[in-house]
């Protein structure tokens, strides 16, 4: 479940390095087409991860992982062998659809397989591989992208490599009450208000982290001359830092509850933000992104713990079908939202520090609902 959560990052990062070989393979085509090879998958993901939720719930979740699992290694692999842009979207498409039933599944089991403590240190190891698995894989990507632009694409294989081992150790949970006709045909509550602001949080939160590898190159590119290594060397920085704190939550999660983790994730986040907004010092830039890394990074984990505790196990497909929606429309929407603030706001610098400002007020709210209408959830 580990690795297939790395395949979310893996639809995008994989052929990152290989665009501007792509690019130049198909020069008759615009730019925005080619960026389109490496997005479109993020807008699957947000269009279809509702749907994967309730099919899960509706017909089981390990016969549609594996279903899912075989169509991304085959649409993502197809890369390799097409030689036509109109068919490498579909193809992308594809996967995207994929990917939106993999996560959505792949997080729903852990629900399913595990509780208190236990479930707290899994979801941690869960965000933490993901986010290290944006380093590797866009390293990694950009080694066999030096082969050759469909070098990448043998990578996404990996889902047909995975099937046999996912067929022979994942099992199906069984739902409570599903023995009993009546039980398993009542309806379960979801708490829409508190899984609404899951959502939002998580959609803020990844909108937020997306800055860095979307917009930090031009802000570098600002202050003068600058080697790709090193770009690269800054972007790596706050994925590393969030894949250290994802990969702690389970230890420090006891210690505080899911509203103070928030307020202190928005506070950190926040002053990595104020730090790249205000410095014209390449090494500063790095710290800053690793400080707002460090409080980024323990959102997902802190996200999918709290819409566990509150979510019936007979819903939960469908209710993390829309965290997964909602987590990769942040990703999509970041710079969308950001060109036109870049605009209003007069320079990129401006825009981090609006971001600042931002977390500070988010963690504001959160810490007078943790007081009034969430009070419960403080002691979660």
């Amino acid at each position: 479940m580990l690795f297939a959560s790395t395949m979310t990052v893996m639809s995008g990062a994989i052929i990152a390095p290989a665009l501007p070989g792509i690019s130049r393979h198909f020069s008759e085509h615009s730019q925005v087409l080619i960026q389109l090879i490496l997005t479109l998958p993020a807008l699957m993901i947000t269009l279809c991860s509702p749907l994967m939720g309730y099919l899960a719930d509706r017909f089981g979740r390990k016969p549609l992982l594996l279903l899912m699992l075989s169509i991304y290694g085959l649409a993502g692999g197809a890369g390799f062998l097409i030689n036509s842009v109109e068919l490498l979207l579909a193809s992308r498409a594809l996967m995207g659809i994929a990917v939106a039933g993999i996560l959505s599944i792949s997080t729903t089991l852990v629900g399913d397989y595990f509780e208190g403590s236990e479930r707290v240190r899994f979801l941690g190891l869960q965000s933490s591989c993901m986010a290290l698995g944006g380093v590797v894989f866009i390293n990694l990507g950009g080694l066999l992208s030096d082969w050759s632009w469909r070098g990448p694409f043998l990578l996404y294989l990996t889902g047909v490599l995975l099937l046999p081992y996912a067929w022979a150790m994942l099992k199906e949970p069984r739902l409570p009450g599903a023995t009993h006709a009546d039980s398993a045909q009542a309806p379960a509550r979801v708490d829409y208000w508190r899984t609404g602001l899951g959502y939002l949080i998580a959609m803020l939160s990844m909108m937020m982290f997306y800055m860095f590898p979307a917009q930090l190159p031009f802000l570098l590119s600002e202050q003068g001359e600058i080697s790709g290594m090193a770009i690269g060397i800054a972007l790596s920085m706050s994925a590393l830092t969030a894949s250290i704190v994802a990969f702690g939550y389970g230890y420090y999660k006891p210690f505080f509850s899911v509203m103070t983790i928030y307020v202190l994730g928005f506070a950190l986040a926040a002053t990595g933000f104020l730090v790249v907004g205000f410095t014209d010092s390449y090494a500063m830039a790095i710290v800053g992104a690793a400080i707002s890394g460090f409080g980024l990074g323990a959102f997902m984990p802190n996200t999918t713990t709290w819409l566990m505790r509150i979510t019936p196990q007979r819903v939960r497909g469908r209710v993390f079908g829309g965290f997964t929606s909602t987590f990769f429309f942040g990703q999509f929407i970041s710079p969308i939202a950001v060109a036109p603030a870049v605009i209003w706001l007069g320079s990129l610098r401006n825009v981090f520090i609006a971001m600042a400002v931002l977390c500070i007020v988010f963690a504001a709210i959160l810490m007078i609902l943790s007081k009034t209408y969430l009070r419960a959830d403080s002691r979660l």
